[in-house]
């Protein structure tokens, strides 16, 4: 809910206008009640004075009715006289007359001569009499404690004619003062006694009782709270000790009332604001987001590839991202067609693409036979080695238009890879057709101001209706393709079987790798025998493989497929640690042989090789003459300033080097001189049928005299034979190994034949 634009759009109107409110509102209350403190403070003051002034103006008062009863005629008599009875008496009826609660007769000296009311003791009274000795006037006025009351005394001298006394008179402090007071000034009046609110007595007091028992909690004005008690109290000192203290109350009542209404129209006012402040937001926000709602589910179209009317939005910013949006939709599908076309075609010769074929071919295939032709440039890479990059790109988009002139109904016409195209035709296209059909698609090219024919390997595949599919369409005309390329006239049609043998060598390509290391692959030694010495010191070690499923795979067969799929290197490394490892065995038995290992052209390019074998002989303690290496003349071909310089490092290390099938390549002498290589195996195809031919015996004699006087050993490989023996002795040949002596065996049965050769090997030499 609060994730929606409308939501966060209100909330943020509300918080926005609700924060200002609110300190707005703190303002204003605050400002009010700071104004309302401040016009109680001087309230408050204004009374303070006017109390100060009433006080000061009764002591005058009080004074001049003093005065007068002490001129009175009878009251000097009596003072004068000293009689006490008499005093006491006219104290008293003098001190009533002008309301006095209490009146006191002093000598010129100060001493106490006598006192109604109330019992005064000398100490109460010599203070107000030092005042009056010291201020020099004819009166003094004081504040006492007396008691438990408080009065306002006032002093005057007692002439007749000369000083004869003091009289002093006091005036209770009570509620009918207070109350007096509150008249003039509109406070509440409270006389305590006491220093601090904790201790101090209640004298008397304008306020109710309820409020008595508050009189001490009651804060001074300096730490004033207005609106936050009933009454603003501050004090006044009316003694000069002063313990005696009137409380001035000022009632905050009016103050409050105010605020409280001010308060109110506030609250009022800002509820009113905050509701039209609602139904704005929301207007607002709908306004501003029903549109953007439309937006949005016209863009989420868009995003899912609908088609879509985008909405009727013509105001302002809105209508602007409403109108970028369907020029977005428009550019969106127009890049979308590009895209689609540019993925399902190829960009140079914009014929479809192999993605294109996949996808419409089961489509093509259920409703009428085709016939796939599969075309492909032979050695198309020289082409843009000779020519260049660009006169290449320009052969393939010469191809592509000859090939639309030439089937211009064909279903479909792609370019699959680099230099294949591929023809989709509903017509029949016959095998005898093809050989016109490559003549007209390969001769006389226009490239860069010469005339260039190409070698085109041509493929086809019928596909009836309504069987097969599209992947094993293209697999068999690809199948037919390999088999186009061998042919000498670069033309094929897909045989039945020939898919049988591809998912043959599938499944060979990927069991290889796991036979490796289940067994089902192992390694059988082929003695070699020297025909000087008439013993069998050394081998050639070869693979065997018998699949679970497929049973024995010849060695020709898997080891083509794993040289072509980059497989031949995890091969020679099992077969080296595997004969390594069985020739440390045998001379732990004290057999010690030679075993050579047939190595591939990929093995020979790799740096690493020397060093890989002589850490293997290493480990195992082995001298590096115990290990040997065959290797053929094609090999040496592939890269042969890198074969021979591994060549030449190992043979520093001690291992024998073998050519093996020798006279089969076409470079055997240009590169027999150069290679370091110790022995040269003459290929079977010249032995087996040595006895009867003349020709063959001619060719082992020659290769015999030639790598004797290269100072290389001579081994003949297919000696099946006694005859095929003398001969082969008689060509002065060293070593031999074929079925005569013995087949390939396993490593038990190899030693086991090696024992009885040697016990037993002029039966394999009779006189010829």
């Amino acid at each position: 809910m609060l994730d929606s634009l409308r939501s966060r759009l209100i909330l943020l109107l509300l918080g926005m206008l609700a924060f200002m409110t609110v300190a707005m509102g703190y303002a204003a209350l605050g400002a009010m009640q700071r104004d309302s403190a401040a016009q109680a403070r001087q309230a408050l003051d204004v009374a303070s004075r006017v109390f100060q002034e009433a006080l000061s103006n009764r002591a005058t008062q009080l004074g001049n009715s003093v005065r007068l009863v002490a001129s009175d005629f009878g009251f000097r008599q009596a003072v004068a006289l000293r009689e006490q009875d008499t005093i006491a008496s006219v104290l008293e009826n003098h001190g009533s007359r002008i309301d006095a609660t209490l009146t006191v007769l002093l000598t010129t000296q100060g001493d106490l001569i006598a006192s109604s009311g109330q019992q005064v003791s000398q100490a109460q009274i010599s203070q107000l009499f030092k005042d009056m000795r010291l201020s020099g006037q004819d009166s003094v006025s004081d504040i006492v404690h007396i008691g438990d009351q408080a009065y306002q005394m006032v002093m005057v001298p007692v002439k007749a004619p000369q000083l004869i006394a003091w009289v002093a008179m006091g005036f209770s402090l009570d509620t009918a003062l207070a109350n007096q007071i509150k008249a003039l000034t509109d406070l509440d009046i409270s006389f305590v006694f006491g220093s601090g609110t904790t201790n101090a007595a209640l004298l008397a007091t304008t306020l109710p009782d309820d409020v008595h028992d508050t009189l001490t909690s009651m804060s001074s004005d300096k730490q004033l709270a207005v609106l936050d008690q009933p009454l603003l109290t501050t004090q006044k000192a009316l003694d000069r000790a002063g313990t005696i203290q009137a409380l001035l109350h000022l009632s905050t009542a009016p103050w409050q009332e105010t605020y409280l209404q001010a308060r109110a129209q506030l609250l009022a006012i800002f509820g009113l604001g905050l509701t039209l402040a609602v139904l704005f937001a929301v207007a607002l926000a709908r306004s501003i987001t029903e549109p953007l709602q439309l937006l949005t589910q016209f863009a989420r179209a868009i995003g899912l590839g609908q088609s879509l009317q985008p909405p009727a939005i013509k105001r302002g910013e809105v209508g602007l991202l409403s109108d970028t949006l369907q020029k977005m939709q428009h550019d969106i599908r127009q890049r979308e067609q590009q895209i689609l076309f540019q993925a399902q075609h190829d960009t140079l010769t914009g014929l479809a693409n192999r993605y294109l074929v996949e996808l419409q071919l089961p489509a093509l295939l259920s409703n009428q036979p085709l016939w796939l032709l599969l075309v492909n440039i032979k050695d198309f890479k020289h082409v843009n080695d000779a020519f260049g990059y660009k006169n290449g790109d320009s052969l393939l988009e010469q191809l592509a238009l000859r090939l639309r002139n030439a089937f211009p109904v064909a279903a479909m016409i792609a370019r699959l890879g680099g230099d294949e195209f591929l023809l989709v035709n509903p017509d029949a296209l016959q095998p005898a057709d093809l050989p016109a059909l490559q003549q007209q698609l390969s001769t006389d090219f226009s490239l860069d101001n010469s005339r260039l024919n190409l070698k085109l390997a041509l493929a086809l595949y019928q596909i009836p209706a309504q069987t097969g599919n599209a992947n094993d369409a293209l697999r068999r005309v690809e199948i037919a393709m390999v088999h186009a390329k061998a042919s000498h006239q670069l033309i094929a049609e897909y045989q039945p079987g020939q898919d049988e043998s591809h998912q043959r060598e599938l499944t060979l390509l990927h069991d290889l790798p796991l036979s490796l290391q289940s067994g089902h692959m192992f390694v059988v030694y082929q003695p070699k025998v020297s025909l000087r010495q008439r013993q069998a010191g050394s081998a050639e070690a070869l693979i065997r493989w018998q699949h679970p499923q497929l049973g024995f795979v010849p060695p020709d067969e898997f080891i083509r497929l794993a040289e072509h799929s980059g497989l031949i290197s995890r091969v020679t490394d099992w077969m080296i640690v595997q004969v390594i490892s069985q020739l440390a065995s045998w001379r732990d038995q004290g057999i010690e042989l030679t075993v050579a290992v047939n190595l591939s052209a990929y093995d020979l390019l790799s740096s690493d090789l020397p060093g890989q074998i002589a850490a293997l002989l290493q480990q195992h303690q082995l001298p590096a003459s115990a290990l040997a290496l065959e290797v053929t003349e094609g090999a040496v071909m592939q890269d042969p300033q890198q074969v021979i310089q591994n060549l030449q490092i190992l043979r520093q290390m001690g291992i024998e080097l073998a050519i093996d099938d020798f006279g089969t390549g076409q470079s055997s002498l240009a590169y027999l001189k150069r290679l370091p290589v110790h022995e040269v195996k003459i290929d079977r195809a010249f032995v087996k049928d040595i006895e009867h031919n003349h020709n063959d015996a001619l060719i082992v004699q020659t290769t015999a005299e030639l790598a004797h006087g290269l100072g290389l050993l001579v081994t003949a490989e297919g000696l099946e034979n006694l005859a095929g023996l003398a001969r082969l002795q008689a060509a002065g040949i060293d070593k031999v190994q074929g079925y005569y002596f013995s087949k390939p065996l396993k490593a038990a049965d190899f030693a086991q034949w090696l024992t009885e050769f040697q016990q037993q090997h002029n039966r394999w030499f009779p006189e010829v």
